[in-house]
């Protein structure tokens, strides 16, 4: 408000300098003064006084026609935005966004009721399956038991293998058929026969619980065989490793003088250590000359020992539990994934609804406010003509009174009685543009009425939709119960039909 006051304070001498400087308005009261004109009998202005009037009447008839323009454009911008405006549709876009909730609600229903149902009846088959297990071999007390994870359950395994081959490399890093490189390969061999058939021998174990006689009898029978293999394969790396030991130590070492001689050559010498180790096996299996041997020996069977532990514990105990107990967990995650899904395609039924209803609030909002900024920029638009009219108006009788004053002293004769009148403008001219019609001003109060209604709707609507979705809560409760009980049901029933 202050600065307005100050623009309104520098605008007048502003007027005022530059009407004198332009119609030079000292001069010609002065020339006009030195021979007595206007006339004291005159009752009209003289020439001068109206140059100066229509210098000013000009001044507010430019300004109406920018204030007529800028009314002409806020006329075009409300019309259009009233366009965008329907009350009653919009009434009935918010009655709509409720009553279209229950049929999308009972599509989505019907459309996942199959999916549900097929995926209820696979988990109750599969525990059904379970439970027919556990009575039959005598499980029910228990329930079954096995690693999550294979890649961890089996990473002590890889790990043990790995601290084999090393050691097994450590040993024939000298004296091997095949060299350095040969030895540390068929370190790893070993290494990976031996862990793996004390893998294959302690998963065997687990049938020795199961309850068929000739199941355990052949689990037995491999196991042994695997633990005789892997007993033959211990002691023979550990032969192997005395032959190469023994061949590093005879070849003889290079000379200076020249260079060395191959210490086997041809395809006889290429298979000593594998041979020498063989008769050593065959004369004395557990005849060792050294204790590393006997060290080999010791972790071998420590490894296998944990591997076979490994292998037994991969799955439950009892053959054939834990794949049905996973069965059943896999099912029943499906399961809960449609069920969690169907619920969370109904929450979004419920959010979809709520955010339609925000933007189409939001919508009409922005454009009944745009609306009356509009009204209001028109209202001020011819405040601002009213008040600019004014103040041209006040400063043409400044300068009007000053070209008097300066004419009075100058003549001689007596000035004329109009002299002390005020100049006023046309009404017509000075009036300020029409603005709003009518309609427009009704149009404005009604979409003030609406916008309060629309709120009003909105907050209904919120409640609405919210007592809805707990309606809906507790009927999918229902719903899902009832679906487990008609399994249950189901499954009862076939199972005295197959009884009967």
């Amino acid at each position: 408000m202050k600065m307005r006051v100050a623009e309104d304070v520098s605008r007048m001498p502003q007027l005022i300098d530059r009407a004198r400087r332009t119609l030079q308005v000292d001069q010609k009261a002065a020339d006009a003064g030195v021979g007595d004109n206007p006339k004291t009998v005159s009752t009209s202005l003289d020439g001068n006084e109206s140059e100066i009037c229509a210098y000013f009447t000009g001044l507010v008839r430019r300004r109406r026609e920018v204030c007529e323009a800028a009314l002409a454009r806020l006329q075009l911008d409300r019309k259009g935005t009233a366009a965008k405006i329907d009350i009653q549709q919009t009434r009935d876009s918010f009655a709509r966004l409720l009553t279209a909730m229950e049929p999308v609600l009972e599509k989505l229903k019907s459309e996942r009721s199959t999916a549900l149902y097929q995926a209820k009846e696979a988990e109750g088959r599969a525990l059904k399956h379970l439970r027919w297990f556990q009575q039959k071999h005598g499980l029910h007390y228990r329930a079954a038991s096995y690693p999550e994870s294979h890649v961890y359950h089996f990473a002590t395994v890889a790990a043990l293998a790995v601290v084999e081959w090393i050691s097994l490399s450590t040993f024939y890093a000298e004296g091997s058929d095949f060299g350095l490189l040969g030895g540390v390969v068929i370190a790893m061999a070993l290494s990976l026969v031996n862990i793996s058939l004390a893998v294959l021998a302690g998963g065997l174990l687990r049938y020795v619980n199961h309850q068929s006689a000739r199941r355990r009898r052949l689990a037995l029978t491999a196991a042994a065989c695997l633990y005789a293999s892997f007993a033959m394969v211990t002691l023979a790396a550990a032969h192997y490793r005395v032959a190469t030991n023994d061949i590093a130590q005879v070849q003889p070492a290079p000379s200076a003088s020249g260079p060395a001689m191959p210490a086997f050559a041809g395809d006889a010498d290429q298979w000593k250590a594998a041979k020498l180790a063989w008769q050593r096996f065959a004369r004395n299996p557990i005849g060792f000359e050294d204790v590393f041997s006997w060290i080999l020996v010791v972790l071998a069977v420590v490894f296998g020992i944990f591997a076979s532990y490994k292998g037994y514990r991969l799955d439950d105990p009892y053959p054939g539990y834990g794949e049905l107990d996973r069965e059943l967990k896999r099912r029943r995650a499906m399961y809960e994934a449609a069920k969690a899904d169907y619920c969370a395609e109904i929450d979004r039924v419920f959010e979809q609804t709520l955010k339609e209803q925000a933007h189409l609030l939001a919508d009409v909002k922005s454009n009944i406010e745009y609306y009356q900024q509009l009204a209001s920029r028109t209202d001020e638009q011819r405040r601002a003509f009213i008040r600019e009219a004014a103040e041209i108006q006040d400063a043409c009788n400044v300068v009007v009174k000053g070209y008097r004053q300066t004419n009075l002293r100058v003549r001689v004769s007596p000035a004329p009685t109009y002299f002390n009148d005020v100049v006023v403008f046309d009404d017509r001219l000075v009036k300020p543009p029409a603005g709003m019609s009518e309609t427009e001003e009704w149009l404005s109060r009604s979409y003030e009425n609406a916008m309060k209604e629309f709120s009003d709707l909105a907050r209904q609507n919120d409640t609405t939709v919210q007592n809805l979705r707990t309606a809906e809560i507790r009927r999918r409760d229902y719903y899902f119960s009832k679906l487990e009980r008609d399994i249950r049901e189901k499954l009862v029933r076939e199972e005295w039909e197959a009884k009967s």
